[in-house]
């Protein structure tokens, strides 16, 4: 009897074997690669979205700061030659009623201290937008020429610094002088005799329990006149200590200038 032949077997059938799991492999890779493309899209959206939103936050935050700090500017410029200059009805628009309600009432009681112990000649207040302002005559409070607070008059101050201290707005203390030119060793010019009496009030202040971070010192020397430096009124009311419980808009701007 005749053998078979046996027929080889061909070599492609044992080759087509890795097909499978390639087209798997493809498919999977595929796969990822649309995830991966679906992620980055979400992510470029999202990143999109959140440096519109930071930038949107950004510019309202700059133009805040610079519209306070504009109504600063156009406040003080204001008050430079008239504390008067500013309605009332325009201090409650720019305050609102609860504020200015509530600096009213500070002033009314400050205003019965300074009557009960006969300063309301020596000692004046006014509400303006940049709040509850205390005019003190330096004459009064102070030697010619000097920085240092008359102990007669310590009390007033101590009184007023007590009432104040009731609200968390921070005190600004402001020195100014006429336009006397001022010429001593301790006080070269008007600049540094102005700036030590409102540092020697802020430092009244401190020694009777108002929080240092509370108080800021300013000196001004002849630069900001509420009246006519020619005659010897005018530079009578020029010669003050300004102690401002700011409103609450230049109160903002200062915790942005401490932070």
């Amino acid at each position: 009897m005749a053998k078979k032949k046996k027929h080889p077997k061909h070599e492609e059938e044992a080759g087509e074997a890795w097909l499978l799991p390639y087209s798997d492999l493809m498919t999977l890779l595929l796969a990822v690669f649309i995830v991966l493309f679906a992620v980055s899209k979400v992510d470029a959206a999202k990143a999109a979205q959140i440096s519109q939103e930071f930038r949107d936050s950004m510019m309202s935050e700059k133009m805040s700061s610079s519209q306070v700090q504009n109504q600063t500017q156009k406040s003080d410029k204001n008050f430079k030659t008239s504390g008067t200059a500013i309605s009332q009805a325009e201090v409650e628009k720019y305050m609102g009623q609860y504020e200015l309600k509530q600096l009213e009432d500070l002033k009314a009681e400050v205003d019965s201290k300074l009557k009960s112990e006969g300063m309301t000649t020596s000692v004046t207040t006014r509400i303006d937008m940049r709040g509850l302002v205390i005019s003190l005559n330096n004459a009064v409070f102070f030697e010619s020429g000097s920085a240092q607070i008359k102990t007669e008059n310590e009390k007033t101050l101590i009184d007023v610094a007590a009432t104040i201290n009731t609200l968390d707005n921070f005190i600004r203390v402001e020195g100014h002088t006429d336009n006397v030119p001022m010429h001593s060793e301790a006080y070269p010019s008007n600049w540094e005799l102005s700036s030590a009496r409102a540092t020697s009030v802020v430092r009244l202040f401190i020694s009777n329990n108002v929080p240092p971070k509370k108080l800021v010192a300013v000196g001004y020397g002849e630069y900001r006149p509420v009246a006519d430096n020619s005659t010897p009124e005018g530079r009578t009311k020029n010669r003050r200590i300004d102690i401002i419980v700011l409103s609450e808009k230049y109160n903002n701007l200062e915790k942005q200038l401490t932070q």
